[in-house]
C-alpha cells in the first residue's frame, strides 16, 4: 500500500439522528446524489471501521456508515441489541431518514447479519448486497461459544461481585480475537458486547440466504483468524450465483488490508468505475 505508507483514510464528522427510540449516529460522504452505500460494522466497531474505503468511494457513491444501537453514539435500544431484525430495521429506518429510495448495503463480520436480513426483507429496494469477512450460516472460531453463553455471560457481569470475577476471563477471549477494547472496557460496556453478539441467528441466516437476495458481492480471506475458509466457502455455495473475491491473504478487516480491490469490486458491480 502507497510504497509501504499508511493508505488514505476519511473520517468525515458523525452526525446523529433522532428516530422514534432513540439517537442514531452515522457519517455521510460523498455526492448526496450518487448512489448511496449503507456500511455496517461488526462488535466491536464504529464507523471508523471504513476509514480506509472512504478515500476510495466518495468521489462516486454516498458512502454512509451507520453505528449500530448501543455502539458509539447510537441508544441501546432493546430490540436492535437482541436481533439481527431490529437492528435491520434501525438501519432501514436511517435510509427511510435520509430519503434513499434504493440503496446497496454492506456489512463486516457480525454487521454481515444485519447486512443479509436487511436485503433479505428489502430485496427491491437494495440494489447490491456485499459481505465481507462475514459471519455465515454456521458457528466460527471467532464466535467460538454457543450464542447463548455470551448472553448468560451478558447477565452475570452484572454483579458486582461475580462480575469483578469474571471480567478478566472476558478480557482474554477479547485479547484471544485480537478484538480492541479488551483493556479498557468496564463491566457494563462488556455486558452490552457479549448481549449483541448473543444475538447471532443461525437460523434467520439461512432462512435469508434462501430467500430472494439482490445481486450479490462476497469477499473473504482464507487466512482470516476469526473466521474459517470452509465456513466462508459454505456461504458462497448458498449464495451462488454471487461474486466472491477469495483472497489467500488479508486476514480479518479486508476493509483496510484489501481496501484496494474491494472498492474497486464495488464501483465495478454499481457501475460507477469511470
Amino acid at each position: 500500500m502507497n510504497g509501504g505508507l499508511e493508505p488514505p483514510v476519511s473520517d468525515p464528522p458523525v452526525l446523529a439522528l433522532q428516530l422514534a427510540h432513540g439517537a442514531l449516529t452515522y457519517s455521510d460522504e460523498g455526492p448526496p446524489e450518487a448512489p448511496a452505500l449503507l456500511a455496517v460494522h461488526g462488535i466491536p466497531g464504529s464507523v471508523r471501521d471504513f476509514r480506509y474505503l472512504g478515500p476510495l468511494l466518495n468521489d462516486r457513491l454516498r458512502f454512509v456508515r451507520v453505528e449500530l444501537p448501543g455502539f458509539g453514539g447510537s441508544a441501546p435500544l432493546d430490540e436492535a441489541l437482541d436481533s439481527f431484525t431490529g437492528r435491520a430495521r434501525m438501519v432501514v429506518e436511517l435510509a427511510d431518514a435520509l430519503g434513499l429510495g434504493q440503496f446497496s448495503i454492506l456489512g463486516h463480520s457480525m454487521g454481515g447479519g444485519t447486512a443479509l436480513v436487511v436485503a433479505a426483507s428489502n430485496a427491491k429496494r437494495v440494489r447490491l448486497l456485499v459481505l465481507v469477512a462475514s459471519l455465515a450460516l454456521s458457528r466460527h472460531r471467532g464466535l467460538g461459544l454457543p450464542p447463548a453463553v455470551f448472553a448468560l455471560m451478558a447477565r452475570l457481569v452484572r454483579f458486582p461481585g461475580l462480575g469483578h470475577a469474571l471480567l478478566p476471563w472476558m478480557r482474554a477471549e477479547y485479547r484471544k480475537r485480537r478484538l480492541p477494547g479488551a483493556e479498557t472496557m468496564d463491566r457494563a460496556e462488556m455486558a452490552r458486547q457479549f448481549r449483541a453478539i448473543a444475538a447471532v441467528d443461525f437460523a434467520l441466516m439461512r432462512r435469508s440466504v434462501a430467500g430472494d437476495l439482490p445481486p450479490t458481492l462476497l469477499a473473504y480471506a482464507k487466512d482470516d483468524h476469526m473466521i474459517e475458509t470452509h465456513v466462508s466457502e459454505e456461504l458462497a455455495r448458498a449464495l451462488a450465483p454471487a461474486r466472491v473475491l477469495a483472497f489467500e491473504s488479508g486476514g480479518h478487516n479486508l476493509q483496510k488490508t484489501r481496501a484496494a480491490e474491494l472498492a474497486l469490486a464495488l464501483r465495478q458491480e454499481l457501475g460507477v468505475n469511470t
